[in-house]
């Protein structure tokens, strides 16, 4: 019977140590994978790590999405440690670029290079690798939206949220300080 138990506990803790570890959602499919176990024992551990993390005390919370299941910074501490994310690398352009991509998305590459210049093209690069944004050919130019991954990164339950983040946001003097950082750069 002891034994029974631990290896229950061993399962659960190998649940939250895959979804610690993945950066995307874990769908049902590779948990099964993951754990060996059928789908009724994965939703059990998941409605117990749900109910563990809805603790005041708990820093992080258990998120369902169509794509599947995934860990997030509960939001009252985004702030507080939004510094340690992966992609605190990216420079202040980017994250201006990043800023006008996602308060006029979408809008066209053409539309940032009349506001910044020919840095556009190598943020927009940059930023697509990253996965932050999605470029997609239209006519001779390129529509620039944002993908989930850039939801995730600011810890947003989706795109639609994005707008908000940038209420009050004066853009015109953000797109000031992008050309002039591309200038002097």
């Amino acid at each position: 019977m002891e034994k029974i138990i631990r290896k229950r506990k061993n399962k659960r803790a190998l649940l939250e140590a895959a979804m610690f570890m993945s950066s995307n959602p874990l769908d049902m499919k590779r948990l099964v994978r993951i754990l060996r176990t059928d789908i009724g024992r994965i939703e059990g551990m998941l409605q117990d790590l749900e109910t563990s993390l809805d603790s005041e005390d708990r820093g992080i919370r258990l998120i369902k999405s169509k794509e599947g299941y995934q860990l997030k910074v509960k939001t009252p501490y985004l702030n507080s440690v939004r510094g340690l994310a992966r992609f605190q690398d990216l420079r202040r352009g980017l994250l201006k670029v990043l800023a006008i991509i996602a308060y006029k998305q979408p809008i066209t590459q053409s539309d940032i290079v009349k506001i910044i210049g020919n840095r556009t093209y190598e943020y927009v690069k940059i930023l697509v690798n990253k996965g932050l944004i999605k470029a997609i050919k239209t006519g001779r130019t390129r529509a620039l939206v944002l993908t989930n991954e850039f939801a995730e990164y600011f810890g947003l339950d989706s795109l639609e949220e994005a707008q908000s983040l940038f209420q009050g946001l004066d853009i015109k003097k953000l797109e000031q300080e992008v050309k002039e950082e591309d200038i002097s750069n």
